[in-house]
């Protein structure tokens, strides 16, 4: 099988995987403090993430000499370069990694609070547009050291992408077609969410890389930025709390923490792990971009799913099959290794 079919059937089990997360989102966020259930989000997705690491067949799983690049970043030259001084800190992936995972589902959450949730959901459509963008700005980084960049999209897929997009909106908006609520305050967070949701891709898939390098293994690589997004979060859980203890004093709306949200706290761990593993080999195994225009069939599929097990009618069909039809063409597009 060539990489860019490999490439695509990772994508597709990416995009089927992560599909269930937002049906679990709705019946575990309770309360009104984004941050404590961010929180208990955190602890179950990195249970989750530790185990893939003892199933992921890497050759070097010696996490104490990985760790180490923890304190690295790229140099001009595409070259992994350590912290020389405190100030360097504000360069490395991991830094900025850790503090996306603190606030990036947070902010999302806390979004749909204050706006329309159908407009926050729009809104973080534009997630796999800005994670393509800073995996091809690192796979030019990288080629500048090794050579070749591993992570290439051309003009045409581009487009490719951008109906890709349109059509998940479609899909998103078939749902009510209305906006009851709207903000800034509601957008510009939504906005952010995004923001920080490509800020953690980026910073688990290159920190991964520094730990790595100058490794290409998909296995080895997989272990690697599993195991960043591991450690990235335990770091985060202490910013969490702290974002609960300042902006959401203490009240009696708390997390309401029971059984049926345990099994869907354990459900979005596994999905979480499922869904990121498989993301990582798709980025991986092939050096073309334009596989990941895959991921917006997730929406089509959130939405069949939250139909389906959620109890809520979608007031546009004729909206949803349009842009189901217009993912799916967008998807049947040429690819290749190179673009």
């Amino acid at each position: 099988m060539n990489p860019t079919a490999k490439g695509t059937l990772w994508a597709v089990g990416a995009a089927v995987s992560l599909s269930w997360l937002p049906l679990f989102f709705l019946y575990t966020h309770t309360g009104n403090d984004p941050f404590v259930w961010r929180s208990w989000l955190i602890i179950f997705q990195s249970g989750a993430l530790a185990l893939a690491l003892v199933v992921i067949p890497a050759q070097d799983k010696n996490w104490r000499t990985r760790t180490r690049r923890w304190l690295f970043y790229w140099g001009d030259g595409g070259e992994p370069t350590p912290v020389r001084n405190p100030l360097e800190v504000l360069k490395t992936p991991a830094f900025w990694m850790v503090i996306a995972y603190a606030v990036d589902l947070t902010l999302w959450i806390w979004a749909a609070t204050l706006i329309d949730p159908l407009v926050a959901t729009l809104v973080f459509q534009l997630f796999p547009i800005g994670m393509v963008w800073v995996a091809a700005r690192l796979g030019r980084k990288i080629s500048a050291g090794q050579g070749a960049a591993p992570h290439v999209i051309g003009g045409k897929h581009w487009t490719l992408m951008a109906s890709s997009f349109l059509g998940a909106a479609l899909v998103i908006w078939s749902e009510t077609g209305t906006v009851s609520t709207l903000n800034w305050l509601g957008i510009a967070l939504a906005l952010a969410a995004t923001a920080f949701g490509i800020t953690s891709f980026w910073g688990t898939v290159s920190t991964g890389r520094l730990m790595t390098w100058p490794d290409d293994d998909p296995n080895d690589l997989a272990w690697a930025s599993s195991l960043s997004a591991v450690v990235g979060r335990f770091y985060a859980l202490p910013l969490t709390l702290l974002g609960s203890a300042l902006f959401f004093p203490p009240t009696e709306d708390r997390f309401d923490f029971t059984w049926t949200t345990l099994g869907f706290l354990s459900l979005i761990g596994v999905f979480n792990m499922a869904g990121a593993v498989s993301h990582r080999y798709s980025l991986y195994v092939t050096s073309s971009l334009s596989v990941q225009r895959i991921m917006f069939f997730s929406p089509v599929l959130q939405m069949l799913w939250i139909w389906m097990f959620a109890d809520v009618s979608i007031a546009k069909p004729q909206v949803l099959l349009l842009g189901t039809a217009i993912v799916l063409l967008s998807n049947l597009g040429y690819q290749t290794e190179s673009a």
